[in-house]
């Protein structure tokens, strides 16, 4: 057994050490780490009717209220880079429209999710909502998303493209959305505090940290 002298022996050894761990700032996670992006597509919206052989809508209802109120629609719109329709598709935006004003023939309210399909995104979806007017510019929200895009939440602006014509009206839109990557990550919930004290955030590759 060690006696006094050399349990001091010990210590003054083991200080330096002790010191460099005490002055070096340690990582916690204090929260998972948001990724912002900026996604520059185009819709082509082959609209419903008779004729329309290359249609992606179609009516649901048509209750013939004034105006069309409650009219409502399914439509799989396309996007694709660029203003040609026949390019690779990236994503669909796959949901309803509904013509919801008593005062406006075009006040149709619009729920979709945007499956992405191709690229890196691919299998990760966003959910928005909005209007479609008589403007030919507009906003839509981003309020959630899945995949690669948990927790997603932003805005779409759009603004129909001088290329539409009487089939294909094509929108032009710019998606910004702030997201939460879904990366496997280990939580730190049951780290003891000497782990956390020699770097909590080891094993955590989507967090960011706070040093201590």
């Amino acid at each position: 057994m060690a006696g006094p002298s050399g349990i001091l022996f010990l210590l003054v050894i083991a200080m330096p050490a002790f010191l460099a761990l005490a002055d070096t700032p340690h990582p916690y996670c204090d929260r998972p780490c948001q990724n912002e992006l900026s996604l520059h597509l185009y819709l082509h919206q082959f609209v419903a009717g008779p004729n329309r052989p290359n249609r992606n809508e179609e009516f649901v209802l048509t209750p013939g209220y004034p105006l069309g109120f409650g009219t409502t629609l399914i439509h799989d719109w396309t996007l694709t880079n660029t203003v040609n329709p026949s390019d690779t598709i990236i994503a669909r935006a796959q949901g309803t429209h509904i013509q919801a004003s008593r005062t406006n023939a075009n006040g149709w309210y619009i729920s979709q999710n945007i499956v992405f399909q191709s690229g890196r995104f691919a299998g990760s979806t966003l959910q928005v909502m909005g209007t479609l007017t008589e403007q030919s510019e507009g906003q839509w929200s981003i309020i959630g998303g899945t995949g690669e895009f948990t927790k997603a939440h932003g805005t779409i602006k759009y603004k129909m493209d001088p290329a539409s014509n009487i089939e294909d009206g094509i929108r032009e839109l710019d998606i910004h959305l702030i997201y939460t990557p879904n990366y496997p990550q280990a939580t730190q919930s049951g780290t003891p505090p000497l782990a956390k004290l020699l770097g909590g955030c080891h094993a955590v590759d989507n967090c960011c940290c706070k040093k201590y």
